[in-house]
């Protein structure tokens, strides 16, 4: 493996790479300090000590610390960018639909233009797919491909999907304790990772730019470009993408994929008034659980709150034998998962950590307190419903205290999509 494009802490891990610059890791400019690894400058994330080995007080940042840690006493190496060409083969075990090939269109012409492209597509429209000619055409000119997402799960399914399709290619997979194997040339990773680059990669493709942490983070922004070379390309792909995204882009720049690839229109939520109390057993919504299983239904209920949500699965789980929860502080999370996908668990209580990155055949979801949701969560939760071809409707339910403006939003956003779609022919 060569550190290509990569920012080193040692010397002993460079062998023939060129070295373009040796910088302090961290430097104080215009009477702050700022790390050069991630270019960090919030002063409440640097942190002095005294060192040992210069004996003398050092800085350190702890925005990057997970990737080792960078101090004003040690110097840090900026390595030289390489480009390989490749014949950019790749398997696509089925034809792609006329709102897919479309966008795959535009994704090749902003890629081949070094241009930039908001994808705003919803969930299941076969994001995945739209980007594989694109990420062709940039590897058979010898570009730098880095596909990113906020999320480990997302990253892991997404480089699951690229090594099957593209099989000739040696892709590198990056996130907090995997490392990268080759040269950096084409990379699926987490954002984070691109602290380790500087002017490295041609195309980055960001996957689901909307979620947490990415937008709630300028500072991941400012790294993806501080990791892409001068003249590139940056693809965002979204369901949900705010106001501010959108203002980043020219209209013509933002393709609106409303259809999903199996051509049925999204499922549209139901409001429902019913108080899901923490200490009261709500016979309307046991009833409601009862009736799904008797259907063959499985079942992702969503809380707004952990602690909520534990409190009333407490209620609930006496009555049902196939019941979990899971959370993002749960340690078993990834086993519970596995077990949904393994068709052993009928009905899960969820955070929003299930509102993304996982798709069951013959699902519903209930948003319990909805009207404490935004309405992207609300478009995303719904989002989990009708995506299998085979199964593809479902039932959104919505319990409520009260309607919101957020969720009367996400309906109206949902239906608008629908509507597009079957202007332009896109549904069955």
């Amino acid at each position: 493996m060569k550190y290509y494009g990569r920012i080193c802490h040692n010397l002993e891990s460079i062998t023939t790479e060129k070295i373009l610059k040796k910088i302090p890791g961290v430097m104080f400019q215009n009477r702050k300090y700022v790390c050069n690894q991630c270019t960090n400058k919030d002063q409440s994330l640097f942190m002095k000590y005294y060192c040992h080995h210069c004996h003398k007080m050092t800085v350190y940042c702890r925005y990057c610390i997970n990737l080792g840690k960078v101090q004003s006493c040690k110097d840090i190496y900026v390595i030289e960018s390489h480009h390989e060409r490749t014949k950019g083969f790749y398997n696509l075990t089925f034809e792609l639909s006329e709102q897919q090939l479309m966008a795959s269109s535009k994704v090749c012409d902003a890629i081949i233009q070094y241009k930039n492209l908001l994808l705003y597509a919803v969930t299941g429209a076969g994001k995945t797919e739209m980007i594989f000619e694109g990420i062709s055409k940039a590897r058979q000119r010898g570009d730098n491909v880095a596909i990113v997402s906020p999320r480990v799960d997302v990253v892991k399914e997404v480089y699951l999907r690229l090594k099957e399709a593209f099989e000739d290619e040696d892709i590198d997979l990056m996130y907090e304790g995997q490392f990268a194997e080759f040269n950096s040339t084409f990379v699926v990773s987490t954002v984070h990772q691109l602290m380790r680059y500087e002017n490295h990669f041609d195309v980055v493709i960001v996957d689901e730019v909307d979620a947490f942490p990415l937008e709630m983070d300028n500072q991941l922004m400012t790294t993806i470009r501080k990791a892409s070379s001068k003249q590139s390309s940056h693809i965002y792909l979204t369901a949900t993408p705010n106001q501010a995204l959108r203002s980043l882009f020219k209209t013509s720049d933002i393709i609106q994929l409303p259809a999903r690839y199996h051509k049925h229109p999204l499922p549209v939520p139901v409001f429902i008034y019913n108080k899901i109390k923490e200490t009261k057993l709500n016979h309307k919504f046991l009833k409601t659980l009862k009736l799904q299983i008797e259907q063959g239904r499985k079942t992702f209920v969503f809380f707004h709150d952990i602690e909520y949500m534990k409190t009333v699965y407490a209620i609930y789980k006496y009555h049902f034998a196939r019941i979990e929860f899971v959370s993002s502080i749960d340690e078993l999370r990834h086993e519970k998962v596995k077990l949904l996908r393994e068709n052993k668990i009928d009905i899960i209580f969820t955070t929003t950590i299930l509102e993304r990155g996982i798709t069951l055949s013959n699902l519903d979801v209930i948003i319990v307190r909805s009207d404490m949701f935004t309405s992207s969560a609300i478009i995303q939760i719904a989002g989990r419903v009708g995506r299998k071809v085979k199964q593809p409707d479902g039932k959104v339910m919505c319990y409520h205290n009260g309607i919101t403006k957020n969720m009367i939003r996400a309906k109206h956003e949902i239906i608008q999509m629908n509507n597009l779609a079957k202007q332009k022919g896109w549904l069955i």
